[in-house]
Protein backbone atom coordinates (compact mmCIF):
# COMPACT_ATOMS: atom_id res chain seq x y z
CA UNK A 1 0.00 0.00 0.00
CA UNK A 2 1.13 3.45 -0.84
CA UNK A 3 1.57 6.18 1.89
CA UNK A 4 0.42 9.83 1.42
CA UNK A 5 3.23 12.14 1.89
CA UNK A 6 2.25 15.04 4.44
CA UNK A 7 0.02 17.97 2.27
CA UNK A 8 -0.27 15.70 -0.61
CA UNK A 9 -4.42 15.17 0.43
CA UNK A 10 -4.81 18.72 1.24
CA UNK A 11 -3.14 19.16 -2.88
CA UNK A 12 -5.58 16.91 -4.35
CA UNK A 13 -8.64 18.42 -2.05
CA UNK A 14 -7.01 21.92 -3.35
CA UNK A 15 -7.12 21.02 -7.08
CA UNK A 16 -11.27 19.93 -6.47
CA UNK A 17 -12.23 22.98 -5.31
CA UNK A 18 -10.52 25.05 -8.14
CA UNK A 19 -12.28 22.31 -10.44
CA UNK A 20 -15.20 23.33 -9.36
CA UNK A 21 -14.98 27.08 -9.15
CA UNK A 22 -14.20 26.73 -12.71
CA UNK A 23 -17.25 25.02 -13.41
CA UNK A 24 -19.27 26.91 -11.86
CA UNK A 25 -17.81 30.01 -13.41
CA UNK A 26 -18.00 28.47 -16.93
CA UNK A 27 -21.51 27.42 -16.80
CA UNK A 28 -22.94 30.68 -15.23
CA UNK A 29 -20.93 32.86 -18.03
CA UNK A 30 -21.83 30.17 -20.77
CA UNK A 31 -25.43 31.21 -19.38
CA UNK A 32 -25.22 34.68 -19.24
CA UNK A 33 -23.91 34.82 -23.04
CA UNK A 34 -26.16 32.49 -24.43
CA UNK A 35 -28.97 34.51 -23.00
CA UNK A 36 -27.72 37.37 -24.60
CA UNK A 37 -27.04 35.70 -27.99
CA UNK A 38 -30.79 34.93 -27.76
CA UNK A 39 -32.43 38.28 -27.07
CA UNK A 40 -31.02 39.24 -30.43
CA UNK A 41 -32.86 36.82 -31.90
CA UNK A 42 -36.43 36.70 -33.95
CA UNK A 43 -38.58 35.20 -31.05
CA UNK A 44 -40.42 32.00 -32.09
CA UNK A 45 -37.57 31.15 -34.66
CA UNK A 46 -35.98 28.01 -34.63
CA UNK A 47 -32.51 29.42 -33.74
CA UNK A 48 -34.45 31.22 -30.86
CA UNK A 49 -36.59 27.80 -29.43
CA UNK A 50 -32.71 26.17 -30.63
CA UNK A 51 -31.02 28.73 -28.31
CA UNK A 52 -33.87 28.34 -25.25
CA UNK A 53 -33.85 24.89 -25.48
CA UNK A 54 -29.99 24.71 -24.94
CA UNK A 55 -30.20 27.48 -22.19
CA UNK A 56 -32.68 25.29 -20.05
CA UNK A 57 -30.36 22.37 -20.51
CA UNK A 58 -27.74 23.80 -19.24
CA UNK A 59 -29.95 25.39 -16.64
CA UNK A 60 -30.35 21.57 -15.00
CA UNK A 61 -26.49 21.26 -14.70
CA UNK A 62 -26.04 23.10 -10.95
CA UNK A 63 -28.62 20.54 -9.72
CA UNK A 64 -26.05 18.01 -10.26
CA UNK A 65 -23.00 19.66 -8.74
CA UNK A 66 -24.17 19.69 -5.32
CA UNK A 67 -24.17 15.49 -5.68
CA UNK A 68 -20.83 15.46 -7.62
CA UNK A 69 -19.38 17.56 -4.80
CA UNK A 70 -20.76 15.14 -1.99
CA UNK A 71 -19.80 11.90 -3.55
CA UNK A 72 -16.21 13.61 -4.46
CA UNK A 73 -15.44 14.96 -1.32
CA UNK A 74 -16.43 11.32 0.64
CA UNK A 75 -13.91 9.97 -1.72
CA UNK A 76 -11.34 11.92 -0.80
CA UNK A 77 -11.80 11.66 2.86
CA UNK A 78 -11.90 8.44 2.77
CA UNK A 79 -8.75 8.11 0.98
CA UNK A 80 -7.54 9.82 3.18
CA UNK A 81 -7.65 8.13 6.18
CA UNK A 82 -6.92 4.87 4.36
CA UNK A 83 -3.95 6.04 2.70
CA UNK A 84 -2.76 7.34 5.91
CA UNK A 85 0.00 6.43 7.95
Amino acid sequence: MKMLKKGQAMNGLQGFIMTVVIVGVVLGIGLIVLGEFQDGMTADSAEYNATGSIIEKLGNVPTWIGIIITVSLAFIVLGYFYFRK
